[in-house]
């Protein structure tokens, strides 16, 4: 039996100060048979016409009609056309899809594709939005000079359940990434009212999804938290809930990997997930994830994957600045610091997160997953414009410090 217990300590250190914004989240049901309360929610939000999103998959599984049966009339109509990266194009079928049955709410049922899909057309609908160009027109911009340009919404976006099947975690996020099919980039949409009213995690749901798929978007949670915790922005409680998330999620996702049905470790799974993204709009995540958005619209690697690949050299490579961060991450993931210098117990961390990579059977090296050398500088060139690389502890001012990366990930 897998011990998930435990927590990690605080440590001594001077007064704390700042702030600590919450988004619209109503409430987090979590457990098995939590898929059941999904009707009680959508009448508590006054729902009357709910739109399912889903992936083509679960189209085909036996749980969509469990969703189905428990909507019954409330049941407005089903999209099944999301797609990895969310293309705009997609976000848009659905988004007349919806529209077409007059939808007062969306249920999101499936990943991060799914529900960052939901997202936008949720947007949309509110807008007014008809076309590609006039979604576009909501994207997040980043410029090193001037910083990042958000679009003000109208606040008229429709509200939003979800019911992950990942451990993405996106369910907690109040920003979409959306994929542009001409620029080849990953654009953010990002508004508080964006965030998902409810979130339904049931592991009796969760125990459907392939492993594979399950271990791999885990890691993303774990690249979530280890990004939160070397984050310039850190702050007690973003420390506190992201060391325990990782200490839960490496547990949890060498259970699952083992016995593929732990209902136990799925649970954990998504509690851990939870815990990984709950204060991210108090900060920026960094470097990991400004390379993972280029992989994903370039050269089609999943985001999971993306992290397992990237996270240990991106650790390595900000190692200099962020060694006593790193640290408390070594612990976390059950390396025995004690006696270690700052600089030493992160090396551990690093080699601690490739170690968890190959307890979990996922790639390792960008060569794994097709992504050859000749590919390196249209990466490089789009992480210097992708909006969370100005939450790197090094500021990221040139192509080669890029470079760098994805040569030691090759």
């Amino acid at each position: 039996m897998t011990d998930f217990g435990g927590s990690s300590a605080p440590g001594p250190g001077t007064v704390p100060w700042g702030e600590f914004w919450y988004l619209p989240m109503e409430v987090v049901r979590f457990g098995p048979g939590s898929l059941a309360k999904l009707p009680e929610e959508v009448d508590r939000l006054g729902g009357r016409r709910a739109f399912v999103i889903t992936v083509p998959s679960l189209e085909r599984s036996e749980l969509l009609p469990r969703v189905r049966n428990l909507l019954g009339e409330r049941l407005a109509g089903v999209f099944s056309g999301v797609r990895a990266h969310v293309p705009y194009g997609a976000v848009m079928e659905c988004t007349m899809a919806a529209r077409a049955a007059s939808a007062d709410l969306l249920v999101s049922f499936g990943g991060g594709s799914a529900i960052d899909t939901a997202r936008a057309a949720a947007l949309a609908i509110g807008e007014g939005v008809t076309t590609v160009a006039e979604l576009e027109a909501f994207r997040a911009r980043y410029d090193r000079a001037t910083g990042s340009t958000i679009p003000a919404t109208s606040g008229r976006s429709l509200p939003h359940i979800a019911v992950p099947t990942t451990l993405s975690a996106a369910e907690f996020a109040n920003a979409g990434a959306v994929t542009s099919e001409t620029r080849r980039v990953k654009d953010l949409l990002i508004a508080n009212e964006l965030t998902p009213r409810v979130v339904l995690l049931d592991p009796q749901v969760a125990i459907a999804t392939p492993i594979d798929l399950w271990v791999s978007t885990g890691m993303r949670s774990i690249d979530h938290a280890i990004e939160t915790v070397y984050s310039p922005r850190h702050q007690p409680v973003t420390d506190t809930l992201s060391l325990e998330s990782i200490r839960r999620l490496a547990a949890a996702l060498r259970a699952a990997r083992h016995d593929s049905a732990d209902l136990a470790a799925r649970a954990q799974g998504q509690i851990g997930a939870w815990l990984s993204y709950f204060g991210e709009m108090n900060l920026s995540l960094g470097l990991s994830h400004a390379i993972g958005h280029q992989l994903g619209p370039k050269c089609g690697v999943p985001h999971g994957v993306t992290s397992c690949i990237l996270l240990p050299h991106v650790m390595r490579f900000l190692a200099p600045v962020t060694a006593d961060r790193q640290a408390l991450i070594a612990a976390a993931l059950g390396v025995d610091t004690a006696g270690l210098s700052a600089e030493a117990a992160a090396a551990a961390a690093a080699t601690a997160v490739e170690e968890l990579v190959r307890d979990l059977g996922q790639p390792g090296r960008l060569s794994d997953v097709g992504v050859s050398r000749d590919r390196f500088g249209e990466i490089a060139e789009g992480v210097l414009q992708d909006l969370v690389v100005a939450g790197s502890p090094i500021p990221i001012e040139s192509t080669a410090q890029i470079m760098t990366i994805l040569e030691a990930a090759a």
